[in-house]
């Protein structure tokens, strides 16, 4: 289980700007299992936050502890097994291999959840109404559906917390509603917690505390 802390933090770009916000310049903390909603305007910090929190930018002053620890402090090796096992993230630029086929991109997570195999991804696709695009290269799908398959790769893989920058910004309200559905059932069988900004899905998490940015 992951508990964050979040003291004083704050992006470089806005240390010397005069900020209204939950997030930064705060004292925060999210516990094990909490599903979060980040909600702010484009140009407010979303993106960068989740870039901060899974080591992939230090451009911040203040602090960021997951389980007490400063996340600065991590080794290369500690973030691999990090990101292995108890992080799992769907990105903004969704980080998928144009080259290889939905199949092949899938198929690199380093471990599988507890009851999944490949195959399992297949049938999430099927659900998602993109079975089909399976031997597909990334290259040729569309963005939403593109979307939908790093969603389902997060899923598969086991993880303390779900992060997701925007995962429906390109996807129909049938499409968003389905990959809720299954968000929330993977969260529940992982045990895990969420921190998830959406354009205008709000009202779809009925359990996430919402952080104004």
């Amino acid at each position: 289980m992951m508990h964050l802390k979040l003291e004083q933090l704050c992006p470089n770009v806005f240390k010397d700007q005069t900020l209204e916000s939950e997030l930064w310049n705060s004292s925060v903390q999210i516990n094990p299992c909490e599903q979060i909603m980040l909600h702010a305007p484009s140009g407010k910090g979303k993106t960068s936050f989740i870039y901060y929190l899974t080591g992939l930018r230090n451009d911040y002053e203040g602090s960021i502890y997951i389980n007490d620890r400063n996340i600065r402090t991590f080794t290369m090796n500690q973030w691999t097994a990090l990101r292995r096992t108890k992080l799992s993230v769907v990105y903004q630029d969704l980080q998928l291999f144009d080259q290889l086929t939905v199949k092949d991109n899938i198929s690199m997570l380093p471990e599988f959840a507890t009851g999944y195999e490949l195959e399992n991804a297949h049938e999430l696709l099927v659900y998602l109404g993109i079975g089909e695009k399976w031997e597909s290269k990334i290259g040729v799908l569309s963005f939403g559906q593109k979307q939908r398959v790093a969603l389902v790769r997060s899923l598969m893989k086991p993880f303390d917390l779900l992060v997701c920058d925007e995962p429906f910004s390109h996807l129909d309200a049938g499409n968003t509603s389905k990959c809720i559905d299954l968000i929330q059932r993977r969260v529940k069988e992982e045990n895990a917690g969420l921190i998830i900004s959406c354009l205008d899905q709000s009202e779809l998490f009925d359990e996430a505390k919402t952080i104004h940015l």
